[in-house]
């Protein structure tokens, strides 16, 4: 396990998430959204109409899969520029989606959804423990009572255990560089435990560079923080394909109920 003495600044994610992100990790498709919707729906037993939020939408390829099943969806992201793609692309699928430009710790609605989702690890931005709480709490706000949200957020054994220090392949004629790195001591209760990244894409003889930082909690770290802001969890599972949470599952997911 490496420390880079370098660590990402406290505010990278305003940088991260631009276009060369989607280049980065274009594996995250169409096809694994509606695996994962596919899976959600059956655990829930969803049927529209229902009013969803996507936290963190990205470029809407969950958000426009739910509109194309029936349900009302706003999503909403802190990148531009992927929201003008996710917008492009619900033109092109002829699909209405809201999608509107914000902070995830300050969600600008209350009472508002049945459903709110959080894919692919977007949560754990904040330097702080009480900034990613927040988050937490702005989902339990903008649901209804009984409403149920999922977060899809990493397993922070199976990422220690199978963390790659760096690669390095070509997307797109592109050589795309990757540093990875733990800081904090994951042995030591309480301790602040990220995983870094740093990202260098190289085109045409010329380097751009972005960095990664997320909290890595506990799977009983997340139950008492989601606890506390007013939602509990009822499944939890370590992959879309229901397997348990262990040291060999690569995700955390986690799917609940906001309190009455």
């Amino acid at each position: 396990m490496s420390n880079d003495p370098q660590a990402p600044s406290s505010d990278w994610y305003e940088r991260a998430f631009q276009i060369d992100y989607l280049r980065v990790y274009k594996h995250r498709n169409d096809e694994e959204a509606r695996k994962q919707i596919d899976f959600l729906t059956r655990v829930l037993e969803l049927e529209p109409p229902l009013d969803i939020f996507d936290l963190s939408c990205g470029d809407g390829r969950h958000a426009i899969e739910w509109a194309r099943r029936g349900y009302q969806v706003t999503g909403l992201d802190l990148s531009n520029d992927l929201l003008e793609r996710a917008r492009e692309r619900a033109d092109e699928a002829k699909m209405e989606v809201s999608f509107i430009q914000g902070d995830m710790r300050e969600i600008p609605f209350t009472a508002s959804f049945d459903l709110l989702v959080n894919f692919f690890t977007s949560f754990g931005y904040f330097r702080e423990d009480a900034e990613n709480e927040k988050v937490l709490h702005a989902i339990s706000k903008a649901l209804r009572p009984s409403g149920y949200f999922l977060m899809d957020y990493l397993n922070r054994e199976h990422v220690i255990k199978s963390i790659v220090p760096e690669d390095r392949k070509e997307i797109d004629g592109a050589v795309l560089d990757q540093l990875r790195w733990v800081s904090g001591d994951p042995h030591e209760s309480g301790s602040h435990v990220r995983i870094n990244k740093q990202v260098t894409m190289t085109e045409r003889g010329k380097s751009r560079s972005y960095e990664e930082s997320v909290r890595m909690y506990t799977l009983d770290e997340m139950l008492s923080m989601i606890s506390e802001s007013g939602l509990r969890v009822t499944h939890t599972f370590g992959d879309f394909d229901g397997q348990p949470v262990s040291a060999d599952a690569p995700r955390m997911i986690l799917v609940g109920r906001k309190n009455t």
